[in-house]
């Protein structure tokens, strides 16, 4: 939770909704932080906004499965886990969803190189010669 922390609040902790600087930190649950702002007397936590905000897995198996996600099935993350398949595939579709949210296409400006790429047809097309009655060079 710490390097998260780190990372979320990295030009300091503010409110989400007036991003006021005045917050006043509210202690820890489980092993978030809970903070309320003196500006608009909103209450927020470390896993406010973001996907891993609502979310009853422990943060250490939601990094996991965020992380095996291309790489596992949710019926084996799932059954790894202990957890119900629904439990992770919501999860996976949250993550999935919002991840395509945030991604934009790159804009590209100025100069930009794009190199030749030469791909063979492999040995696929050396056989259809010979099957169609043309001979090899």
């Amino acid at each position: 939770m710490e390097i998260f922390r780190g990372l979320k609040w990295s030009d300091g902790v503010h409110c989400p909704k007036c991003n006021s600087l005045s917050i006043q930190n509210r202690g820890v649950q489980g092993k978030t932080k809970r903070y309320s702002c003196n500006n608009c007397g909103s209450n927020f936590s470390d896993l406010t906004g973001t996907t891993f905000a609502n979310k009853k897995l422990p943060m250490g198996e939601m990094f996991y499965i965020l992380i095996n996600l291309d790489n596992k099935s949710i019926k084996r993350l799932s059954e790894e886990l202990g957890h119900k398949w629904e439990s992770i595939y919501n999860l996976a579709k949250d993550f999935r969803e919002n991840l395509a949210e945030k991604t934009k296409d790159p804009i590209l400006s100025d100069e930009v190189e794009i190199d030749e790429m030469y791909q063979s047809a492999g040995q696929k097309a050396v056989e259809n010669r010979r099957f169609s009655g043309i001979k090899n060079p």
